[in-house]
Formats: structure tokens, C-alpha cells, sequence
């Protein structure tokens, strides 16, 4: 266990419980986890074992899309996790409203506590749902689509240490890390109005497979990575 993650232990906990917390740390289960939040953009969100631990590297999703975004725009933050990133652009835009979206009700619990905490909880709408099953969404029209869906392959998750305490559904893109851009891309896309766009987090190593499934453009974070996908309607 590092110095910072005892401070931050210590800053949450006390007694036995912090005895109990640095036990878990040490495990190797993830500090977000153990004190049940983590920082993102400029906010401190809750989370639970259900929600994707917010990264650094996401910000970048939110950057391009606080871009993009209009006064009064209606959005969708779909495989929302903690809300994050939907929250967040909320948080900086006038009169917006976002459609937050995810399989895990548990996770979804976590998005809505986060929109009370934030004040934005009455520009919200919450959908407990499969994003494969788009048919709820059918009649629907957004400004913008963003989303940070599961995109590493399946059988890459288990050699990856980083994220093995973190929601396996939220991870699990397929056999080749691609199903959620081609779902979204083909059911989701065409929801989004003319002079809209669809913003997706990507992979690393994910540029040419994504630009092979539409024209898109694809920006970089700071460590030089392929980042965000950028579908300009």
C-alpha cells in the first residue's frame, strides 16, 4: 500500500473499520472501491463494485463533448456506470438534459444519488436497460450520444490485473472488443439529429477498427492514445 492510498484510508476511515480497509487495499482490491468514491473532471462521484472506476483517460470524452454541446441540447449517457460523464457535462452546460442508460440497476442507483449530489437530478431521465435492445430508445432523438461502453476483447480482460475487481459486463466488448461500436453505431447512430454527433471512448489500440466501421475522427489523449471517436452527423 502506497503513502497517498493510506491518506486517503485514513481520511475515510478509523479504528477497526480503517484496520478492515487497509486489509481490502492490500488484497488488491481497488481503493475506489474501498471508500466508495473517486475524483473525476472537478466532482467527487460515489460508486459501488457495479460502476466502472472513473478514469482519467474519460475526461477526454468529456472534453470534446462540453465542445459540442449546445444550450438546451437533449443527450444520452448510455453504459453510464456512476454517471460521470453525463453528470459532468450537465454540471457545465445550460438548460441540457441527459438520458442516463445501463444493464445494472445498481450501478444506475449510483447515477441517480450522484445527480441529487451535483443538483442536476431534475435534468435527468434513468433507464434501467440492455443497450441491445434499442427498441425502447426507437422513438427517441438526442443532440448527442456519448458513451464508454465495454470494448476489451474477452479474452484479453483475464491477463489484465488493472481491472480484475471491476464489473465484468462493463468491460466485456466481445471477441474482438468491437460488438457495442457496431450496435451503436447501426442502432444508435440514427437516432442522433442532423447537426448532432455520437462521441465514443475507444481503445488504445482501436483507431483502424473503428474507422473502418464508419467515417469518424479520432483524437488522442495525453499520453498519445488513441482516445475518443468523434461521429459528426
Amino acid at each position: 500500500m502506497t503513502n497517498r492510498e493510506l491518506e486517503f484510508l485514513k481520511e475515510h476511515f478509523s479504528g477497526d473499520e480503517l484496520e478492515t480497509a487497509k486489509a481490502r487495499v492490500e488484497s488488491g482490491e481497488p481503493l475506489a472501491y474501498v471508500i466508495g468514491e473517486w475524483y473525476f473532471w472537478d466532482e467527487t462521484f460515489l460508486l459501488n463494485d457495479a460502476c466502472l472506476i472513473p478514469r482519467a483517460d474519460t475526461e477526454h470524452l468529456v472534453e470534446h463533448g462540453l465542445k459540442r454541446l449546445k444550450r438546451g441540447s437533449y443527450f444520452a449517457d448510455l453504459c453510464c456506470g456512476s454517471g460521470c460523464i453525463g453528470l459532468t457535462l450537465l454540471k457545465h452546460t445550460e438548460n441540457t438534459r441527459c438520458l442516463f442508460a445501463d444493464i445494472s440497476e445498481k450501478a444506475l442507483e449510483m447515477t441517480k444519488i450522484n445527480a441529487r449530489r451535483i443538483g442536476v437530478y431534475d435534468r435527468c431521465e434513468f433507464e434501467c436497460t440492455d443497450i441491445n435492445n434499442s427498441a425502447f430508445f426507437a422513438k427517441k432523438e438526442f443532440d448527442m450520444i456519448l458513451s464508454n461502453p465495454p470494448y476489451i476483447p474477452t479474452d484479453v480482460i483475464e491477463t489484465l490485473v488493472t481491472v480484475k475487481h471491476e464489473p465484468r459486463i462493463a468491460l466485456d466488448g466481445g471477441e474482438d472488443g468491437m460488438d457495442f461500436y457496431r450496435l451503436l453505431i447501426n442502432e444508435y447512430l440514427p437516432l442522433v439529429k442532423k447537426g448532432g454527433s455520437m462521441l465514443l471512448e475507444i481503445g488504445y489500440d482501436q483507431k483502424e477498427a473503428i474507422e473502418e466501421l464508419c467515417q469518424c475522427s479520432v483524437y488522442r489523449d495525453y499520453g498519445g492514445n488513441a482516445r475518443v471517436a468523434v461521429i459528426e452527423k
